[in-house]
């Protein structure tokens, strides 16, 4: 399972764990056991509906609105646009698995909120194009590109995964694992000593050169190249790395990036517009809400 799936996985779960609860196929279904203990469906949720508190169930309503807010406007998903979000977002493999855990309806909601989310944001953000006719000059993208030049003159980078591990001889093990043909970020997943790394698959994301990795390391990344793993790499642990891509020092003139930096301006002003927009919108419609679960109550009296 890759980085991207995990880290899609882990931000559903915790949604559905919220958005679905009335609605489980079966709370008691088995999620889990462990020396003759078994932890349910119905235990996790607890425990995430107590992570959230009242502070989640606002979050919860703020979608319900930009849902009706959305329908009123003829924005409902089509059966296609939910098709390609769980191929593309969920991927079929983790719809199949939470088809196990909640009802048809239920998951069809999550989906459902999830898309149109999507499309009303979509469509704040074209009504504000066209409105407020927002245009952005040569000389304010010249200023931005001056101010943020380091943007556009990257250090030598390379995207990576580390595996660490406690021994040498674990990490010998990890490295003929590797060769034989298993999948690096599995494989981190299994053995990293530290926690954060397995739960990202030991993904680290994007280095640049200079810009903090312990020297070791740093020098092992830089001397590989797209699709590579070192050898071991010792430092306080003892470390694998696999680089997944790996770009050049570069220096982006101006006039190449002009356009860009245009857009990201008035994309940024344009998000300024859409969060105004639905901070209104939440402040005139949340006390619109009649609370009827006490649990949520008792939470929003704690936090007064």
């Amino acid at each position: 399972m890759t980085y991207g799936v995990k880290k899609s996985l882990i931000a559903t779960v915790l949604l559905v764990a919220f958005l679905a609860v009335p609605a489980f196929a079966a709370g008691n279904t088995v999620l889990a056991s462990h020396d003759g203990n078994n932890y349910s469906l119905e235990d996790f949720s607890i425990f995430f509906l107590r992570q959230l508190g009242a502070g989640g169930l606002v979050t919860f309503l703020e979608q319900a609105i930009v849902y009706e807010e959305a329908r009123k406007l003829g924005l409902t998903p089509t059966a296609a646009e939910k098709a390609q979000f769980i191929s593309e977002n969920m991927s079929q493999e983790i719809y199949d698995g939470f088809a196990e855990l909640y009802s048809p309806a239920a998951l069809n909601r999550f989906v459902e909120y999830t898309v149109i989310n999507d499309k009303f944001r979509e469509h704040l953000e074209a009504k504000f194009v066209a409105e407020k006719n927002i245009s952005v000059s040569d000389d304010d993208a010249n200023r931005f590109y001056l101010q943020n030049i380091g943007m556009f003159q990257p250090e030598e980078r390379v995207w990576m995964s580390i595996i660490s591990v406690d021994t040498l001889e674990t990490a010998n093990e990890v490295i003929a694992k590797i060769e034989s043909g298993e999948d690096f970020n599995d494989l981190a997943s299994i053995y990293n000593v530290d926690s954060e790394l397995r739960s990202r698959a030991g993904y680290v994301g994007m280095m640049e050169r200079g810009q903090g990795l312990p020297p070791p390391i740093e020098d092992a990344a830089f001397a590989l190249e797209t699709g590579q793993h070192s050898q071991v790499v010792k430092g306080t642990l003892f470390h694998v790395l696999y680089i997944h891509n790996k770009k050049p020092k570069e220096s982006f003139p101006f006039e190449d990036v002009k356009e860009d930096i245009k857009l990201l301006l008035r994309n940024q002003e344009v998000q300024r517009y859409v969060d105004e927009y639905l901070e209104d919108l939440y402040t005139r419609e949340l006390p619109r809400f009649e609370i009827k679960a006490k649990l949520f109550k008792v939470g929003e009296e704690t936090q007064d």
